[in-house]
Parts: structure tokens; C-alpha cells; sequence
């Protein structure tokens, strides 16, 4: 009554049912998998699993309801231990079989499995304890059942074979022997995996009691945690796919457009990066996270100041995975604000210096002398200002702008970047200098004021890095949890206290949309009285749901299309779209600061009781940055916040005796277990993910493929629900892709009706064209006419579309519209010129 898989070698079940549970969830959606039945002799083959299943409900199905002898299911061409394996299938001599493979396979199972398991289970010893109960019990009921065999046999058995067989058990290792503690798991993954540890760093010391009421004191380091920079990288390099990415140089668009930050001006003359354009560009990431209860008594206690840190090298889809985003520094918030933050910086400065000069490294390729240098500090206005040596809390500084030395004053009126006096590396020096050389403390205060900035420290000594210029606004905290949440909340509040909408039609407009299968998850919420009535310029929505509800926003108000109130909001909608644009030319980030300028001045218009807040200023350095670094969505801090939900997560499964230590040495586990094998990367997985699998009409596949895409030879192929291919996800019926360009500058999309895989290695969307009528400049989509279901079908490589976001429809007042996420404009030029 023993099944084995013989896919992975490893599984093991006592029902043909538990086999085929196993089966579906674990192999069923792999593109190559091919089943050879096998069940009493069968050997018919699948392509699809769905196609296997009902086979045995007809074929087998007396196996699903009774106890079977050892079976084993294998695909068509395994060799080696299983096939040896599949030829003791007499009686007694399969537990032999059964207990070969187990001893064998569940040792392998360990090492390229279990490494991820010890860091996601709160307790791994329990589940170790457990596992070895049941090896014990397996191993016992197999003894006995050897023993009931070759008593049966004995006449046909020698005593030495008889021997043998029950030597195998009293020689059967316990593959969870030198992992039984905690210690041991991590100290194995360590050694076998080359677990970077990271270093504690004393910034001072505290009183402690040496218990709860205790009268005795001792005397406890305050420490932060940092990963060593170089060995870190070392570490990522060392996996040849990642080295072959980094290798392979640079991708520079076209002249005339902005893609990446190779394409900004700052790269193009910067001393390094001008040099060698190969060099390893460093974007470094900080923010505060509270691990604990944010309402509960321990929440200050447990804040934590985190710097992540990622490569400008890696391709622009795989650097929003968050394999892409290493760990660098972990402390406590309330040290670091007592000791300042130039502790970290000097650290950080150290490994900064080395690579900047050059230094020898292990990668894949053998060793090399590696370059590197910082390209960009990312984070929200506090942390930066923090970290640059400017003001934290603008408000209080006569220059609010760490980009310009803007007033309050001219802030209100000013709208042009140009009026304003630009900050320079060179004049912020010479600030710092005033301030330090200044005689007495009111003087100092009164210059920290006045220049908005505060001591400089250690900050600007990074080799070739400009706090001016590299430190870019993040678009998410500026427009999605400031500009855009305050605007809205002001709109509709006139609209609704003037009579000409009410909260609840609102409200019905959000819950009653019809969104996207993506979008769902991030659907605004409904806005409540109090929510709008507050002054805190919030809406109570994530940076998700913002991003939603400014798509939806349109469709919502569209009774009020020409309302100006209504089109200060379609006019910002339209600056979104073009900051988080992947593709901008030089003319549509000219036509952006008109955008903003424009905007400002209908805001201060229509709102002159309102003031014009320093992130709303921000917005006239967008256009500048992206000339100087590329497309804000380049640097911009929304995957950087994800990591630390994982940080979180581990918080939760560990005590807080010194939370940093243990989270550190969980996250090292975790960034070394992403080396287990030289053929696969974390960064690289999930490139293609299938949706449940069908049987396909292979000459109607043949025939479109033929037509369409020139292919002749097509073996075999199948049939999914969805695609996920490099975060995009296309689902038949519901998903829209852009296909190709028509009419010069009219992007042409269609309907997903079927998703092909063919060989194993093509992946083909087969779709229905949608005629583009225009862009609708009120909705900010693109209205289109929905054919007939009668019109013929297109195939195009799911790899070669035009732009590979899955797009989605909305429908109103008969019309059908494409919601876009970002402007397309420059996305269409790209490709047709």
C-alpha cells in the first residue's frame, strides 16, 4: 500500500489518492511534464494532468478505493536508483526498495529543501522531533513486515540473504541527526551554504538591571548590526547566472529617451561610471519599521532602522523581486538616535572607499577586481533629510527644499524650478562649514534654521556622490501619501459642500466599479464623513489602493467632466501617469514641468485659502530628475517597503531579547539559502508560471502558429488558464494586451482567448483585436470597440509584445475603455522609431 513519486524521488504515500494530491500540487504545472501511468502495467502517457486523473478514475479506479500492492508512477526516460528500484516490485523484496529510496533521497530532500524550511516554521525542532517519530515507526512496521516475508520464503531464501535484508535496518542513519538543536540547523546552513554573518558594531553603552526588580545593575553594549558590503556581494556574485547578468554591461535606450539609469546625465558623467561602465551601481534604501503593536505599549521600544541596499546593474524586471534587495543595516531606532546616524554612515564609508578604488572579489567567473560606487539614497523626505544632512521636519527651516533654497513665501506663488536659487554640492560644503565655525550656539541654531540643514559629518564623504543630486524624490511618498490623498480629499469636499455630488454617490462608484482581477486586491476603500471632515489631508488609503483610485477616479466623477475642480484631478491623474512611465523622451518630461506648473497655479487658483506644502513644491524637481538619474519608478521606494513585511513575519516567530540579532541571522540564512544551486537563482524563479492546464486542438495551434508566427514544427502543446510571465499576469477572457502599434502613434490591443504552450518552450497568446478609436483625455484610457465574437483570432510570442502589462477594460455609457497604468505615448515612439 506504498506509492511512490518518482518525478522528485522523495514523496512517499500510503494512497494512490495522497500520490495524485502530490502530483497536481507540485508537478502538474510544469510545461515539460509527461505522465507514463505505469498502474498495473498501463502505459498510456499524458501531456496534462487533468487527462492522467480521469484516466485512472476509468482505468484504476478499484486503486482509489482499496489497498494496492507497491506501485510506483514514473514519467517516461527516469533512470538510475528509481528504475533499479521499479524491477523489485515482488513481495517482500519492494520494502527494500521503498527503504533504499527513503534513506537515499530524504538525506537529498534535506539539503536543497529543508534550508528553506528552517527560516518559515516558528519551531523546527518540534517538526524535526516529529519526523524522526514517524521515520522510527515506518522503519519498525517495515521490519516487521520483512520478517513476515521471508518467514513465508524461507524454503526459497539462503539465511545470509535473509541477513542481509535485516541488516538494512539496524544500518539506517537518521538524516536529521546533526540538525536535532537549533544551533546545529543554523550552524550547517552556515558552512554548507557560505551564510554571511554580519558584524555588531558598539555605539555605546547602557544600565541594565539583571532582573525585573532586581537590585543588581551590569553594563550592556548598545550595538547595530551590519552586513559587511563587500562580502555581501561577493556572496551575490558568486552565483553565475547573477554574474552573467551584471557581465554582460549596460543597456542604453535610444538617444532621445529614458529607460534606465544608464540613460540619465548623472551616469554619463560621473568619474566612475564614464570609465567603467561595468562598475557595480549601488542604490541604498532606508526607512524606520515597527515591528511590534504600533497601538501597543512596546511599540517605540521595538522600532528598527533598516538600510537595504540593491544593484542598478540587475534588469529592470528583476529588480522590483525582492531577491533583489539585501539586507545592510539593522539597529535600534532610539540608539541610533542617540549616538546620530554618522556611526552607520562611517561604516558604510569604509566599504564605499574600497570599492570605489577597486577591489578583488570570488564571482562565478573566477576572481576580478570589482568597481562600484553609490548611485542614489532612496527613502522618504525624514529619512533622507536624516541621513543628507538636511532638516528632518521642514518646517521649521527657512529653506524647505533640499533640491533649491525655496522660501515659504515664494513657495506659494512661484511655480517655475528656474526662479528658484538650485542647491549645489559646493554651497552646502561651505553652509556645513558656517555652521561648525560658528562661535556660539544661538548662531548655530539661527544658521541651521536659516540653510535647512544640519551638521554634515561624515555624510558627503562617499567617493563621487552628490547629497544634492542623488538623493531623488521618491514619487510614492510625495504624490500616492501626500499630494494626491490631500487633493482629492479637498475636491470632494467642494463638491460635496456645494451640492453637486454627495459622499455616498462616491462611495457607490468605488464599491460598485468593476475592477480588474489585479486590482482587486488593492481596492480603495469607501470614504467616511469623519475621514473627509479631518485636516490631516489623509484618506485613509494605502499606496495601492491610491494608485487604484486614481484610475477609477474618472469613471466615478464622470457626471462632473468639465467641472475645473474635477480637471485639477484629471490633470494630476495625467502627472502620475507620466512620472511612473518605465519609457520617457526628452519632450514628454518637457511637456511634464509644464504639467506641474500648470497644476500648482489651477491649484492656488481654486484653493487660495490652501497653502502650497513642500511636497507639492517637490513636484517641479521631477522633471530635472529624470534627466539626472532616468524614470522616477527606477528608484522609487515601493518595493523597498515590501521587504519589510518579511522582517515582520520573522518577528512574529522569535523573542525580542535582541531582535536585531536574531533577525539578521535569519535574513543572512535566508539571502545564502538563494545559492543552493549554480542553475537556478530566487531572483529568476517564477519567470513563468502556469495556470491549470487543457488539451488543445493541436492542428487549429499548428495552423494559427503557421499563419502568424512562420513555426512549422509543433510536437505538442497545451493549453492555460493563465500566464505569469516576469510579474505580469494574462488570464483568457479578462486580460488585455497591447500587440502593436497602428496608425503611427495608436497602440492596438487585444482580448487573451487562449494561452498556448508549446514545446515546452514557447508561450503564445492567442487573441481577439479590438479596434482603437482614440484616447480619451476625461477617462485617461484608451476607448475601444469591441468586436463581434465572430472575427478571427490573432497569435502573437507572449516575449515580443509591444509592452507586456496585462491591461484590463471598463465599461460606461455603452463605451469600452482600456485603463492604462502609466502614459504609453513614449512606449509606442520607442518602438516605431
Amino acid at each position: 500500500m506504498i506509492w511512490r513519486c518518482a518525478i522528485c524521488c522523495v514523496f512517499i504515500a500510503l494512497s494512490l489518492k495522497l500520490l495524485l494530491s502530490h502530483i497536481n500540487r507540485m508537478h502538474s504545472r510544469s510545461p515539460d511534464i509527461r505522465f507514463v501511468c505505469g498502474i498495473d502495467g498501463c502505459s498510456e502517457d499524458f501531456r496534462v494532468y487533468n487527462s492522467f486523473y480521469h484516466h485512472v478514475k476509468r482505468r484504476h479506479s478499484h486503486h482509489l478505493l482499496e489497498g494496492t500492492e507497491v506501485n510506483e508512477h514514473r514519467p517516461e526516460g527516469s533512470q538510475g536508483q528509481s528504475q533499479q528500484v521499479s524491477m523489485l516490485l515482488s513481495d517482500g523484496l519492494a520494502y527494500i526498495a521503498i527503504l533504499v529510496c527513503v534513506g537515499v533521497h530524504f538525506s537529498r530532500f534535506y539539503t536543497h529543501v529543508e534550508c528553506e524550511l528552517l527560516i518559515k516554521i516558528k519551531d523546527m525542532n518540534e517538526i524535526v522531533v516529529g519526523v524522526q517519530q514517524y521515520q522510527s515507526s515506518l522503519v519498525d512496521y517495515f521490519r516487521t513486515k520483512m520478517e513476515e516475508v521471508l518467514k513465508r520464503h524461507s524454503g526459497t531464501t539462503t539465511p545470509q540473504v535473509s541477513k542481509d535484508a535485516m541488516d538494512i535496518f539496524d544500518t539506517f542513519t537518521d538524516p536529521f541527526t546533526n540538525v536535532a538543536t537549533t544551533f546545529r540547523q543554523n550552524s550547517a546552513l552556515r558552512m554548507q551554504f557560505g551564510c554571511v554573518d554580519a558584524d555588531e558594531i558598539p555605539i555605546g553603552r547602557t544600565l541594565c538591571r539583571k532582573k525585573c526588580g532586581s537590585k543588581e545593575f551590569f553594563i550592556k553594549d548598545k550595538l547595530f548590526y551590519y552586513v559587511p558590503l563587500l562580502k555581501s556581494l561577493q556572496q551575490f556574485l558568486s552565483h553565475p547566472m547573477i554574474w552573467g547578468m551584471i557581465g554582460n554591461g549596460p543597456q542604453i535606450c535610444r538617444e532621445g529617451f529614458f529607460h534606465d539609469l544608464n540613460d540619465g546625465d548623472l551616469l554619463k558623467s560621473h568619474p566612475l561610471f564614464s570609465e567603467n561602465p561595468n562598475a557595480l551601481q549601488l542604490i541604498l534604501y532606508t526607512d524606520e519599521i515597527e515591528i511590534c503593536n504600533p497601538l501597543g505599549s512596546f511599540a517605540s521600544k521595538n522600532k528598527l532602522l533598516m538600510v537595504y541596499y540593491t544593484l542598478g546593474n540587475i534588469n529592470p524586471k528583476y529588480r522590483s523581486k525582492l531577491a533583489s534587495i539585501r539586507l545592510l543595516v539593522i539597529a535600534k531606532s532610539e540608539d541610533i538616535r542617540q549616538s546620530g546616524v554618522d556611526v552607520i554612515l562611517k561604516r558604510i564609508k569604509e566599504d564605499l572607499d574600497a570599492l570605489y578604488s577597486g577591489v578583488r572579489l570570488q564571482t562565478a567567473d573566477g576572481e576580478k577586481k570589482i568597481y562600484g560606487a553609490m548611485v542614489s539614497l532612496c527613502g522618504d523626505t525624514l529619512a533622507q533629510h536624516e541621513l543628507a544632512g538636511f532638516k528632518e521636519g521642514v518646517g521649521f527651516a527657512f529653506s524647505k527644499c533640499r533640491h533649491c533654497e525655496c522660501s515659504y513665501e515664494d513657495m506659494q506663488s512661484q511655480f517655475r524650478e528656474d526662479l528658484f536659487t538650485k542647491r549645489t554640492l559646493e554651497k552646502h560644503i561651505r553652509q556645513c562649514d558656517e555652521i561648525e565655525k560658528a562661535n556660539t550656539d544661538l548662531l548655530r541654531s539661527n544658521l541651521k534654521t536659516t540653510y535647512g540643514i544640519n551638521p554634515l559629518g561624515a555624510r558627503v564623504d562617499f567617493p563621487s556622490f552628490d547629497v544634492i543630486q542623488q538623493t531623488p524624490q521618491d514619487v510614492m511618498h510625495v504624490i500616492l501619501e501626500g499630494i494626491a490623498p490631500m487633493e482629492i480629499k479637498c475636491v470632494l469636499n467642494h463638491l460635496i459642500q456645494s451640492g453637486e455630488i454627495s459622499l455616498d454617490s462616491v462611495n457607490s462608484g468605488i464599491l460598485g466599479f468593476s475592477y480588474s482581477p489585479l486590482d482587486v486586491r488593492d481596492k480603495p476603500s469607501t470614504i467616511s464623513l469623519s475621514t473627509l471632515m479631518s485636516n490631516d489631508g489623509k484618506l485613509r488609503q494605502s499606496s495601492g489602493q491610491m494608485l487604484v483610485l486614481l484610475r477609477i477616479l474618472p469613471f466615478v466623477l464622470e457626471r462632473l467632466e468639465k467641472n475645473a475642480y474635477v480637471q485639477l484631478i484629471i490633470k494630476l491623474i495625467e502627472i502620475v501617469q507620466i512620472v511612473f512611465a518605465p519609457v520617457l523622451s526628452i519632450a514628454t518630461v518637457c511637456r511634464l514641468k509644464q504639467l506641474i506648473q500648470d497644476h500648482l497655479s489651477d491649484w492656488k487658483a481654486l484653493f487660495p485659502d490652501r497653502s502650497v506644502t513642500p511636497k507639492q513644491h517637490y513636484m517641479l524637481h521631477l522633471p530635472s530628475q529624470i534627466k539626472l538619474l532616468g524614470p522616477m519608478v527606477r528608484h522609487m521606494c515601493m518595493r523597498f517597503e515590501s521587504k519589510h513585511c518579511l522582517f515582520k513575519r520573522w518577528a512574529g516567530k522569535i523573542n525580542f531579547k535582541n531582535v536585531c540579532k536574531s533577525l539578521v541571522r535569519k535574513n543572512q540564512i535566508h539571502e545564502s539559502c538563494q545559492n543552493i544551486s549554480t542553475s537556478a537563482h530566487t531572483l529568476f524563479s517564477h519567470e513563468k508560471d502556469l495556470g491549470p492546464m487543457s488539451e488543445v486542438n493541436l492542428h487549429h495551434v499548428r495552423s494559427k502558429l503557421k499563419d502568424f508566427l512562420g513555426f512549422t514544427e509543433v510536437r505538442n502543446a497545451v493549453s492555460v488558464k493563465w500566464l505569469m510571465m516576469n510579474g505580469n499576469k494574462y488570464i483568457i477572457d479578462k486580460s488585455m494586451v497591447f500587440v502593436k502599434v497602428v496608425n503611427g502613434n495608436m497602440p492596438e490591443f487585444g482580448l487573451v482567448r487562449n494561452i498556448f504552450v508549446v514545446d515546452s518552450t514557447l508561450y503564445c497568446l492567442e487573441f481577439q483585436p479590438f479596434y482603437t478609436v482614440r484616447f480619451d483625455a476625461h477617462f485617461m484610457a484608451y476607448e475601444v470597440e469591441v468586436p463581434s465574437l465572430a472575427e478571427a483570432t490573432e497569435i502573437v510570442d507572449a516575449e515580443k509584445l509591444v509592452d507586456f502589462t496585462s491591461y484590463y477594460t471598463a465599461s460606461t455609457n455603452g463605451k469600452t475603455y482600456v485603463l492604462v497604468k502609466y502614459h504609453l505615448g513614449d512606449v509606442i515612439k520607442l518602438h516605431t522609431t
